[in-house]
C-alpha cells in the first residue's frame, strides 16, 4: 500500500493532483483544512485492514474511556474512490470517536429524537391549547386517540344515513369550500343508486364567474335537470316543478360573512322551513381562529349536519372538529379528493381519527390516483 499526502488551495485542485499522481484507483484516507487550503491523504493499492491496524489509538477524553472504541455495532463504511469524485469520507478512527460520543450522550440523556408530547401533537393538528390539554390529561402512555374520540363523540356525533329517503338538501358554506363539487358528489351517488329521474339540481350561485356553467357540466354528465335560482319565486317554482323527484340538491353561493346578499339568500332557505335539510360545508384546513368569523352567518340556522371538505389537502383538521364540538353539530360526510362521487364518504371515527394520526406523523394522505373532475 502506497500512501501520500497532498495539499492545495481547494479540494478540486488536490483531487486533480491525486488523479495525476496515483490514478483513478486511489482512495481517500483523510482530509483536513490547513493554512492556505486543504490537505488530503490518499493511497493506492489500499488495504483497509492494514490501515486500521496502523492507525493510532484515539486519545479519548476521560468521559469516553469506558466506551468501546471499536464500535462493533457500526458497520464499516467503504472508502471512497477518487474516481468517483464524491465527498471525502470519514476515516475509521473518526467514526469510532463519533460513535462513542453518541453512545455516551444517549446513555446520559436518552435518545435525542424524543417523541412529541400529546399536547404538542394535538396543537400541531389544529386543536387549541385548551382542547389539547384536556385530551392530554386523559391520555395514558401518550395514547391520545381514545380520549379524543370520547370527547368528540360526546359533543359532536355522526349523522346516520344523512340523505335518508329523500328531501330537499341545501349545501351552505364559505367561498372556496367546495360546495359545487360536493353537490355533484351527492347527486351522482343518488343517480347511481336510483337513476337520473330521482334527482334535480338547483343553484343560487349566479354571482361567481362560471358558477352556473360548472354545475351545468355535472348536470349534463349525470343526465339531470338544473334550475338557476335568482330569487325566492324561482326557488318555490323549481321546487314545485320537481316535487316528484325524491332528491333535490341546492348549491348556494359563498360570500363574505359581511355581504348583505348572503343574508338575503339564507333568508330564502330559512323560509323553506324544516322540510329543507341544510348541511354546512367546512374546509378541513380552516383554522380555529378564523372559523367563528367565517361561519357566523350560519350558526343560527337549523342545520342538519356538517361536511368536512378537502381533507386530502389539509389533514390537520382539529380546528374544524373543535368548532363543531362547540356548536354540537354532527358530521355527515367528509371529502378527500375531487373524484365524483368516490371521494365523498359518510363520516366514521374509524376513518377520521387515522387521518389525524397520519397528519401528526407527517404522512401524506392525498389520493395517489388522478382526479377525474375538478371544481370549487
Amino acid at each position: 500500500m502506497k500512501i501520500r499526502r497532498f495539499s492545495g488551495a481547494s479540494t478540486r485542485d488536490v483531487l486533480q493532483q491525486i488523479r495525476t499522481a496515483l490514478g483513478t484507483d486511489a482512495v481517500i484516507l483523510s482530509n483536513r483544512d490547513v493554512d492556505g487550503g486543504v490537505e488530503i491523504v490518499a493511497a493506492i493499492d489500499f488495504d483497509e485492514k492494514q490501515w486500521a491496524d496502523a492507525a493510532p489509538t484515539p486519545n479519548w477524553p476521560e468521559a469516553l474511556r469506558g466506551a468501546n472504541p471499536k464500535a462493533p455495532d457500526l458497520a464499516p463504511e467503504p472508502v471512497a474512490s477518487v474516481a468517483a469524485g464524491g465527498a471525502v469520507p470519514e476515516t475509521t478512527p473518526l467514526r469510532n470517536e463519533l460513535q462513542a460520543l453518541r453512545q455516551l450522550v444517549e446513555k446520559r440523556w436518552g435518545n435525542s429524537r424524543a417523541s412529541k408530547s400529546v399536547r404538542e401533537i394535538l396543537t400541531d393538528v389544529g386543536f387549541s391549547a385548551d382542547w389539547a390539554t384536556k385530551v392530554a390529561e386523559q391520555a395514558i402512555d401518550e395514547a391520545w386517540e381514545e380520549p379524543l374520540r370520547s370527547m368528540l363523540e360526546e359533543r359532536i356525533g355522526l349523522s346516520d344515513a344523512p340523505l335518508g329517503k329523500g328531501g330537499v338538501f341545501a349545501i351552505l358554506g364559505p367561498t372556496g369550500s367546495g360546495k359545487t363539487t360536493s353537490i355533484a358528489k351527492l347527486a351522482a351517488a343518488q343517480v347511481l343508486r336510483h337513476g337520473p329521474h330521482a334527482v334535480a339540481l338547483l343553484t343560487t350561485d349566479t354571482y361567481r364567474i362560471a358558477g352556473v356553467e360548472q354545475l351545468g357540466i355535472y348536470a349534463r354528465i349525470l343526465g339531470v335537470p338544473l334550475e338557476v335560482i335568482r330569487g325566492p319565486e324561482d326557488l318555490l317554482h323549481a321546487l314545485e316543478k320537481h316535487s316528484r323527484r325524491p332528491w333535490i340538491f341546492i348549491d348556494t353561493i359563498g360570500m363574505s360573512p359581511r355581504d348583505p346578499r348572503l343574508g338575503e339568500q339564507l333568508h330564502w332557505l330559512a323560509a323553506l322551513g324544516p322540510e329543507a335539510h341544510r348541511f354546512l360545508l367546512i374546509p378541513a384546513g380552516s383554522s380555529g381562529k378564523s372559523l367563528p368569523t367565517v361561519l357566523a352567518p350560519y350558526v343560527d340556522l337549523p342545520l342538519a349536519g356538517a361536511i368536512l371538505s378537502k381533507i386530502d389537502e389539509t389533514p390537520a383538521f382539529g380546528g374544524a372538529l373543535e368548532w363543531l364540538a362547540q356548536h354540537h353539530l354532527p358530521i355527515a360526510y367528509y371529502s378527500n379528493g375531487q373524484k365524483v362521487p368516490e371521494d365523498l364518504h359518510e363520516a366514521r371515527w374509524e376513518a377520521l381519527l387515522p387521518i389525524l394520526r397520519s397528519a401528526s406523523e407527517g404522512d401524506a394522505v392525498a389520493s395517489a390516483t388522478q382526479n377525474r373532475y375538478h371544481g370549487a
